[in-house]
């Protein structure tokens, strides 16, 4: 049996601004709904879309690729987020990839759809506003790359990429020492820190955020 979907985060998607909630019902009948049970690209760098995604259930990594195959998670997404609607309206290529994690529920929207419920100046507001969103986090995280001490920094990426309903980051420590710009050693002793003040618990494949509040900083 499928389990219904919940479209309750979706009523306070940014892209839906100004619209009624009956409006955004007629919308979401129009989308394709797509589950995902285990990890799948629905986005790829380097190549064009015929569809944008809003997310109504699980997380979504958006994952870059530089020229030396390595491959950084840049955020991790989640319900009522969009991922792809830049890309598709300006009909470039992706500049990352974007890959479910398991259990995750999409909306595939094709652009004249978005126009046919969306007026085109409300919809280069909203998407002007997810941009703006989005710019402010990067800037966060350059200026944490920037000025904040190592252990600070990891303690704001396991902010960001964890929430209350999803506390597990699926990270290495290779792979967060290479974020973070520091030894693995080092990340494991931090780890380690965090794990005996009872802010995080160490799991198998995952890191499990037990106080958010003890992780964040203030930028």
């Amino acid at each position: 049996m499928t389990t219904p979907i919940n479209f309750a985060p979706l009523l306070a998607c940014p892209l839906l601004d100004g619209l009624t909630n009956a409006q955004k019902e007629a919308f979401f009948a129009d989308c394709t709904v797509q589950r995902y049970e285990a990890p799948t690209d629905i986005l790829r760098q380097g190549e064009t879309t015929p569809v944008m995604y809003l997310i109504a259930q699980g997380r979504v990594e958006v994952i870059y690729l530089d020229k030396q195959g390595n491959a950084a998670v840049l955020h991790v997404a989640g319900p009522g987020e969009v991922l792809g609607e830049v890309e598709g309206l300006s009909g470039t290529t992706c500049s990352s990839s974007c890959r479910t994690l398991p259990d995750a529920v999409v909306l595939a929207v094709s652009f004249d759809l978005l126009l046919k419920h969306i007026p085109p100046a409300q919809l280069l507001r909203n998407s002007a506003a997810i941009m703006q969103t989005r710019l402010t986090r990067d800037n966060e995280l350059r200026a944490i790359a920037q000025f904040f001490s190592v252990e600070e920094r990891l303690r704001m990426y396991l902010y960001q990429f964890t929430n209350e309903q999803h506390p597990e980051a699926r990270l290495s420590q290779s792979y967060l020492a290479s974020m973070v710009g520091c030894s693995r050693q080092t990340i494991n002793k931090l780890l380690g820190d965090l794990r005996r003040d009872g802010v995080i618990e160490l799991r198998r494949g995952a890191i499990a955020v037990i106080d958010r509040e003890r992780l964040k900083i203030e930028v």
